[in-house]
């Protein structure tokens, strides 16, 4: 059964969103604050996320960012301010769509729905290239990385990368020192008609960098001023 998460302190709301979701046979887990989200995530790997940004605590950006670190799961954020600089920072963050209170209930369903095909889309069409074949094994570096086993190692040291971060960076791996633009990066790694903001990629960017400094990689991806990133091996 697809397991769907839905987060929001407003209880009636919360209860709304999840009896909608549950007629339509998904299996819906509540929470009235991000308190133990990320565990939960982390153990039960639900297929969607609808996350609400203002809540006591921890609000749902700073869920965002620490449930970026390890899941692409569509998540879809919800807010009652409807500003834009919300919407924009979600969506940088690594958010798949947004919605602004007052919503339909249905209209929310339907992104659920969305936000689960093309999903399951991303997934095949991601199969569908490993088993086309990239390299099995790609050397940049003291970064070396395994592509069958979907494996990243930096001089021995195996990365903890998302399934995007892995391909986004095998990608650049296998193309050293040419550039690429946003929208192709997003082809390469989404694979399919791609909803949201091409900003993703620099998120996914940021992210892939912070792991690569971490182990000390002397691959690094550098910023295409005005057009996009390229990956190039610096000196030791």
């Amino acid at each position: 059964m697809t397991k769907i998460v839905v987060v929001d302190d407003d209880v009636f709301i919360l209860q709304l969103i999840s009896e909608y979701l549950k007629k339509e046979s998904y299996e819906v887990t509540s929470f009235s604050s991000g308190k133990t989200l990320v565990e939960h995530i982390r153990t039960n790997r639900p297929d969607c996320l609808v996350l609400d940004i203002m809540m006591p605590g921890i609000d749902g950006l700073s869920l965002l960012t620490q449930l970026r670190d390890f899941t692409e799961m569509p998540i879809i954020m919800i807010s009652a301010r409807g500003e834009e600089n919300d919407r924009i920072h979600g969506l940088e963050l690594g958010c798949s769509d947004f919605l602004t209170k007052p919503f339909n209930p249905r209209e929310l369903v339907g992104r659920v729905k969305a936000m689960l095909r093309l999903s399951k889309a991303g997934m095949s069409a991601s199969d569908d290239r490993q088993a086309a074949g990239s390299a099995d094994l790609c050397h940049a570096g003291n970064l070396c990385i395994f592509a069958d086993f979907r494996k990243v190692t930096v001089d021995g040291q195996e990365l903890n990368l998302t399934s995007r971060e892995f391909d986004l960076l095998l990608f650049l791996a296998n193309h050293l020192e040419r550039p690429f633009g946003r929208e192709h990066l997003i082809q390469q790694v989404w694979s399919y008609d791609f909803i949201g903001d091409v900003r993703v990629v620099d998120d996914l960017v940021k992210r892939i960098r912070k792991k690569l400094a971490e182990y000390h990689s002397t691959l690094v991806i550098n910023t295409v001023w005005g057009f996009g990133y390229k990956a190039t091996v610096q000196e030791l």
